[in-house]
């Protein structure tokens, strides 16, 4: 699970619950007394029909028929109180919870015997192919050179837009000569045969009486001798981008040629005979460079690019329909899907901004903190969050001049909502008023038992200019253009997290010399065309004792094992394969100003179907290792050596005793301005020693590594590691390195997120120093006083081999101590990030400024500087 994810659903957790988030000590509404006045209505167990069978249901007032083992729940073991949906039922029921269920099927094959399929969760006919009205072939162009290959996907819709799944159904042919290939199934592989001028239709698939297309241009195998070809392509709609300024730089950054893309998205340069880079420029999308081997690496390589995220905006708006009506609090989270699993998604585009709600409860007027993607509904007060939203990225719809200007898109609409009782969340989270989180995400394993998933396949949704664009304050209030989507979760529209499983997690990694100490899974489908789909969640803590294996968890026999919750893929979504997001975290950031977001994530694709194993009798094991985290990279951000790097260097510099990377790593830097346009650098984790040099930009191009501030700020940066392997598993097929990565031969770069199977994170954030005492300019202090500031995204401290360096404080218009500097090397124990520093005794005067400077070990100011001056009178 993604970060923004995983912290959008403690939101939802914590924010909306006001005796855990506000440290009420009052306790929850009550729920409603029972009546006996409908027949198989109760109040304690012995109301049923016969207590060793059936439980009293004290939230519905209901008699439930009861289990301890899946036979409890057989016509043999229940007699004349057989369950007849059990028996109707080709599955039978299972035993969840304690309580008979229906068993769910989660693939085709698991309903084979009865001749069926899998559909919603049930096994059913398989629905006719004449029923499908409409098709879209995925991708529905595609660029590559002769003699490679591509492969194709279909959706298919029937009369209404709702989604067909009829996989045995499709047929595939190849059109006018130029792939060949073909077949049945809802995807096919073609061979690209020959060069084509522009794009040509090419590709056919049919379902039923539907037909749909896709288009592609063939480019010529050879290139010619002594140069280079660049294809440069929108990554997630797979169009050429025309006019894009493709520069290749020698191993010191300096341009040895420059060239544009022409309408077909290709550049042809000099070929690098040196080691160097070759990068991509666009003002409307992320810069891309990659270090390149000379004539060691590829001459024909594949470069798409993704779109800036915030210049314009749109998505999906709405509402949870027909929730639970219990008094236990509602609550809920959706959004839209995500290309990838790897690629950087903000939080705000994950599940929207933030959004403040205030409500009344035990008389009292609080306020929570939400998502815009969460619904919350506290029955007995007056909170009741239950407009949803949720931003899309752009990418493919109907209109082609709406896709190349970035104002459509079409993704999945998504949704995770359920009841979760007042009083199931144990107190001891809450440790001095602060949260715990690791143990409250365990804890909320059991609750998803109530939860059922709620999904739109295709939700078309437009885009427009973001007010504030580029600003650093951009202005998404109005929603007037957003897409509506209700998500229904009626019995027949969603299907509970009804598979609940163990998963064996490798040995947790370390940062900073510590285990990460918390786990979080995402089960979801990858979806083709439309990406990934979060079907359930799976959380675990590494607290007690702090190691290498994940706490044992209530209801599994031992450390290592982590519960999960899921639904099958349903309503339209069959078909698409399972993945599972194993996410290690740290918390170092939380507890320490200083430290940087830090992630390992392993990426499971072998599920062919979900298991129903709550015990953990045979665990799911993740195979494979996570990452380490890649701590020690640098980079200057001036043209001069600085410290070891070189002008403008990106170089990675491993602190004492870090775990080596593997050899095949590909390393993944992103620098993001304060717009959110970014500059991806790839580079091999052979290289990353040596490191890359960034050529500057092009005339009339922004420096991204810079944040965009008057000040001339740096950007903030992160890095990924990433275990790239060919067939997107760690089953067969053998790891890709950048060099395989770009060339392009049919697996490239647009294929990223498919072919990853593992990576790690570290987010370094920026240098920041803000003044804490005194905490405005104007006011007086005694000399001789002590002063507070707060550093972030630097270590502190006198270590030349762990820490970065100092503050300075030095003084401008003051008597006694002009020249002078305090240094502070000490930061607080609580991870606040604050320095104390003593003002000297002589120092006087009236307009005195204290200006605090992060300086590196050896006393040098960082460059660009970090600095923040207040303005005080020092009295005698």
């Amino acid at each position: 699970m993604n970060a923004p994810l995983r912290l959008a659903l403690c939101a939802v957790l914590l924010c909306s619950i006001p005796w855990m988030g506000c440290g009420s000590a009052e306790s929850p509404p009550d729920a409603l007394p029972p009546t006996l006045d409908e027949p198989d209505t109760c109040r304690v167990d012995q109301d049923c029909p016969d207590p060793g069978l059936f439980f009293c249901d004290t939230v519905t007032s209901r008699c439930q028929a009861a289990c301890r083992t899946q036979a409890d729940c057989t016509a043999e073991k229940r007699g004349e109180h057989r369950i007849a949906a059990c028996d109707a039922n080709p599955l039978g029921c299972r035993c969840d919870s304690s309580r008979c269920v229906e068993a769910l099927c989660s693939a085709d094959a698991e309903c084979a015997g009865a001749g069926q399929v899998c559909r919603n969760g049930r096994c059913a006919q398989p629905r006719a192919a004449s029923a499908a009205a409409s098709c879209r072939v995925t991708p529905d162009f595609a660029i590559g050179r002769e003699g490679t290959s591509a492969r194709f996907s279909v959706l298919a819709m029937d009369a209404a837009g709702q989604p067909v799944v009829v996989p045995s159904d499709v047929t595939w042919t190849a059109v006018g000569g130029k792939v060949e290939g073909g077949g049945t199934g809802q995807g096919a592989s073609f061979v690209l045969l020959a060069p084509t001028v522009g794009a040509q239709e090419a590709v056919r698939a049919q379902v039923g009486g539907a037909t749909c297309t896709a288009r592609v241009l063939v480019l010529g195998a050879a290139v010619a001798a002594g140069q280079m070809r660049a294809v440069v392509t929108d990554e997630l709609t797979g169009r050429p981008i025309p006019d894009a300024v493709v520069v290749t730089a020698d191993g010191l950054g300096a341009v040895t040629a420059t060239a544009r893309t022409d309408e077909s998205g290709v550049a042809k340069l000099a070929a690098l005979t040196e080691v160097g880079s070759v990068s991509v420029f666009h003002a409307d999308f992320a810069y891309l460079t990659v270090a390149h081997e000379g004539s060691g690496g590829s001459r024909d390589l594949a470069l798409p690019l993704r779109r800036n995220p915030t210049d314009r905006y749109g998505g999906v708006k709405g509402t949870f329909l027909d929730m639970p009506t219990t008094q236990d609090m509602h609550a809920g989270l959706s959004g839209l899907s995500s290309p990838d699993a790897v690629s950087e998604v903000s939080a705000s585009l994950l599940v929207g901004p933030t959004r403040r709600v205030n409500f009344t409860w035990g008389g009292q007027a609080r306020e929570a903190t939400l998502p815009a993607g969460a619904y919350v509904v506290l029955p007995g007060t007056t909170l009741a969050a239950t407009d949803v939203s949720a931003r899309g990225l752009a990418g493919v719809c109907d209109v082609a001049t709406e896709m190349a200007a970035g104002a459509c898109g079409t993704r999945t609409a998504w949704a995770l909502g359920g009841d979760i009782p007042p009083n199931a969340l144990s107190p001891g989270v809450l440790t001095g008023g602060s949260v715990d989180v690791g143990p409250l995400l365990a804890q909320t394993i059991p609750l998803l038992r109530t939860f059922s998933s709620s999904v739109v396949r295709d939700v078309r949704y437009s885009l427009k200019t973001t007010p504030g664009a580029g600003t650093g304050a951009p202005d998404y209030g109005d929603q007037s253009h957003f897409a509506t989507v209700d998500h229904d979760f009626k019995s027949d529209q969603s299907m509970p997290l009804g598979f609940q499983f163990a998963l064996r997690v490798p040995e947790l990694p370390k940062y900073r010399k510590q285990f990460m100490d918390s786990v979080a899974v995402l089960g979801a489908a990858r979806v083709p065309g439309r990406g990934v789909v979060p079907l359930g969640l799976g959380m675990a803590s590494n607290t007690n004792p702090v190691d290498g294996k994940t706490d044992t968890q209530a209801g599994l026999p031992a450390p290592g094992l982590v519960s999960v919750r899921m639904a099958p893929t349903h309503h339209g979504l069959e078909g698409s394969p399972y993945d599972l997001m194993v996410t290690a975290a740290s918390s170092a950031a939380s507890n320490d100003a200083t430290a940087g977001e830090a992630s390992s994530v392993l990426i499971h694709r072998t599920l062919e179907k979900l298991p129903f194993d709550p015990k953990g009798s045979a665990p799911v094991v993740v195979i494979g290792s996570f990452l380490p985290v890649p701590e020690g990279f640098h980079y200057n951000y001036t043209r001069e050596p600085r410290d070891g790097v070189g002008g403008r260097q990106l170089r990675y510099v491993p602190p004492p005793e870090t775990p080596e990377l593997p050899a095949s790593t590909v390393l993944r830097a992103v620098f993001t301005n304060r717009a959110e346009h970014r500059w991806v650098v790839l580079l091999d984790v052979a290289r990353a020693t040596t490191g890359v040099r960034l050529p500057m930009p092009p005339t009339g191009f922004e420096d991204r590594t810079y944040y965009g501030d008057v000040m001339g700020s740096r950007a903030p940066f992160g890095v990924q590691a990433l275990a790239v392997h060919r067939t997107g598993t760690l089953v067969g097929g053998a790891p890709l390195d950048l060099n395989g990565l770009v060339e392009a031969d049919g697996v490239d770069l647009n294929r990223l997120g498919e072919l990853t199977v593992a990576y790690s994170a570290l987010e370094y954030g920026r240098p920041l120093v803000t003044w804490v005492e005194p905490a405005e300019d104007g006011q007086s202090l005694a000399r001789g006083s002590k002063v507070k500031v707060r550093v972030r995204a630097f270590r502190v401290g006198s270590n030349p081999v762990e820490d970065e360096g100092s503050v300075r404080l030095t003084f401008a218009g003051s008597t006694g101590c002009e020249g002078e500097e305090v240094r502070g090397y000490v930061v607080d124990s609580q991870g606040r990030g604050e320095v104390e520093l003593q003002l000297p005794g002589a120092c006087t005067g009236t307009g005195v400024q204290l200006t605090a400077t992060l300086v590196d070990t050896g006393g040098t100011a960082l460059n660009p500087p970090v600095t923040s001056t207040r303005t005080l009178t020092l009295t005698p």
